[in-house]
């Protein structure tokens, strides 16, 4: 705590010796108010955007999707080592693990080097309350026209609680697994300006049910449900990922069935709004609109991972079948098989995973918009 009352009152030193237009506007955010609730306003040239703070390293760090937000700055390139955020006049390239930020070709050294926390890309607060402001005031940027303004996501991490899911060789438990994922794949979303629910944020028990229904409730554009798979077949591996159908193969048909199990877990009173009265012609739409996800998710996964393609299939999940939007379940690999287990325990792995899943989305959403702008041009 010493470090961090510390850093604040440098920041407030520091704006008091230089005090500027820019800083000026951010003095409400740096009160006695500040030390008592862990959140800060980021007044970028795009947009307010209010953050809790994360306490990390001794200092205080903020989410880089609420930098983005603020600052019009959409991501154009990443590959886990790197990322570069970009605007009409503005480039900002992080470094998880490093101190140095770039921008728009000046390196600047943070307090603290850009890290993941909980699933989030943070850096520390003085690039949004000192670094950034200096150079970009607020107001002298235009809204990018390419920001995706009102899509929805809801990202469903299955399992949780009481229920473990799948368990690997080495105990490593299917909800544990995917809630890591499902976090980091909400971040990179958000970066990219799209709103992100998640039906679960922590270990809790969450009926299926429920998810369906919180989904059909935000009336979100797209449900990915994210899982790991196991087999009473040990040597079973691979990626795979399912839309709502009559299932395509036995396998599907029966994993559908253990997934669905879990039904007899849930209170009998907990039927829910979620029942589907789409006409035929919208479930049609429905179901083209889900295996376009799928299959953009699977590409993409099949590209950063050695383990077997094993492509988009159909089968009757629960929680596919009561959603009301495109909606679809990825299966990340067989925590029952060791060398995909181990692969899982892996934090880097799973980053890549959840780097994988977010490209796949995003693309299925950029050629959605691109197809609406097509029609309405036409």
């Amino acid at each position: 705590m010493f470090s961090i009352s510390k850093n604040i009152l440098i920041i407030k030193r520091f704006i008091w010796k230089r005090i500027t237009p820019a800083a000026f506007c951010l003095l409400p955010v740096i009160t006695s108010s500040f030390l008592l609730v862990p959140a800060i306003t980021v007044r970028g040239p795009v947009a307010q955007i209010s953050s809790r703070t994360i306490r990390h390293r001794d200092t205080l760090y903020i989410p880089v999707a609420a930098i983005a937000r603020a600052y019009g700055l959409i991501l154009t390139e990443e590959d886990g080592r790197s990322f570069v955020f970009s605007s009409r006049d503005c480039s900002l390239e992080l470094k998880p693990g490093n101190r140095e930020a770039i921008i728009n070709g000046e390196t600047v050294e943070m307090s603290g080097p850009a890290d993941w926390v909980d699933g989030k890309l943070v850096v520390p607060i003085y690039l949004a309350l000192l670094v950034l402001p200096a150079r970009f005031p607020p107001g002298e940027m235009p809204l990018p026209s390419s920001l995706p303004e009102g899509i929805r996501i809801m990202l469903d991490p299955g399992h949780g609680g009481i229920d473990p899911g799948a368990i690997g060789e080495n105990g490593l438990k299917e909800k544990d697994v995917v809630l890591e994922i499902t976090r980091k794949v909400k971040d990179l979303l958000e970066i990219k300006g799209y709103g992100v629910f998640m039906t679960r944020n922590k270990d809790r028990f969450i009926s299926l049910r429920k998810r369906a229904r919180m989904a059909n409730r935000r009336k979100v554009d797209l449900f990915v449900s994210i899982h790991a798979n196991a087999a009473v077949n040990h040597l079973a591996r691979g990626t795979e990922t399912f839309y709502y159908a009559p299932a395509s193969d036995p396998l599907a048909r029966a994993l559908a069935v253990l997934e669905n199990a879990v039904l007899r877990l849930e209170p009998q009173g907990d039927n829910g709004n979620t029942s589907d009265s789409s006409q035929t012609g919208e479930k049609i739409g429905r179901l083209s609109n889900s295996i376009h996800a799928a299959r953009s998710v699977q590409q993409k996964i099949s590209k950063v991972t050695s383990c077997p393609d094993r492509g988009i299939k159909a089968a009757e999940f629960y929680v596919l079948k009561k959603t009301t939007m495109p909606s679809i379940l990825v299966e990340t690999g067989f925590l029952s098989h060791s060398g995909e287990g181990k692969l899982l325990a892996d934090s880097n792995y799973r980053a890549r995973m959840a780097r994988a899943i977010a490209r796949g989305i995003s693309d299925y959403i950029d050629s959605r918009m691109n197809q609406k702008t097509d029609s309405s041009g036409r």
